[in-house]
């Protein structure tokens, strides 16, 4: 009983140890990536503003309405679980929720366009790794704060990184997030499958792959935050 006790003392540590540290490590991502940002102006207006890192040419309808491009990874760390303290909790240790930004695909079964994510959800309207429109994700009442990742792929990687989420498209959600991972899926662990069939590894710490774990890799850079103040959106890209 008190190796079992151990144990279990050893791995809590290990992940509250490990949680802060990838915390840190994206936050100070995130305030590097939004440092120098200039605010686009002419394109910005009182309820939406625009800010650019390095070029404003960016700035389309398309761009903040359809966030990312192809084989970006859309995340929010905002939990969708709704009970105070609860939310908050989860939105630090393991955040809310992950797409992949898809491209022209169509089968029998399955019809998927360039403005479309993967994802897999648990709610009342899906169970299933499905395509959802890109839009949802500008959408301020679901997704109010947003991270756009990129990961420096090759053309023929990026192909091998769609086909891996395709074949997982009608799998059932996985609730356990530890086990039966191969016939089933939960958000993170979708994306962090797809990746891995190019050799990228977006989980270091090998447990279940979170919203957190993704912001926190060293493969993962940010190109893109959308965040809600007081009704008032700002956008923030390269």
């Amino acid at each position: 009983m008190k190796v079992l006790l151990l144990v279990l003392e050893t791995i809590v540590v290990f992940i509250v140890v490990s949680t802060i540290i990838e915390n840190i490590t994206y936050k100070s991502k995130l305030a590097n990536f939004l440092d120098n940002q200039i605010l686009y102006e002419e394109k910005s207006t009182s309820v939406r503003k625009l800010y650019y890192k390095t070029d404003p040419s960016i700035y389309t309808d398309s761009t903040y309405r359809y966030p990312g491009t192809f084989c970006d990874i859309l995340v929010t760390t905002d939990s969708s679980v709704e009970i105070p303290f609860i939310h908050d909790i989860l939105s630090a240790t393991v955040g809310g929720h992950a797409g992949l930004v898809g491209m022209q695909y169509q089968d029998a079964y399955y019809s998927i366009t360039d403005k479309d994510t993967i994802d897999i959800t648990h709610n009342n309207e899906s169970t299933i790794c499905r395509s959802y429109p890109q839009l949802s994700w500008d959408n301020g009442s679901m997704f109010p704060n947003y991270y756009i990742l990129r990961v420096n792929l090759t053309e023929n990687q990026m192909v091998q990184v769609f086909n891996e989420v395709i074949s997982c498209l009608g799998d059932p959600y996985n609730m356990t997030f530890l086990l039966n991972t191969k016939n089933s899926s939960y958000c993170s662990d979708l994306v962090s499958k797809a990746f891995r069939r190019v050799g990228i590894n977006l989980n270091p710490d090998f447990g279940a792959t979170t919203v957190i774990d993704l912001l926190a890799s060293n493969k993962c850079e940010i190109v893109g935050y959308k965040e809600v103040l007081k009704g008032v959106s700002y956008y923030y890209t390269l």
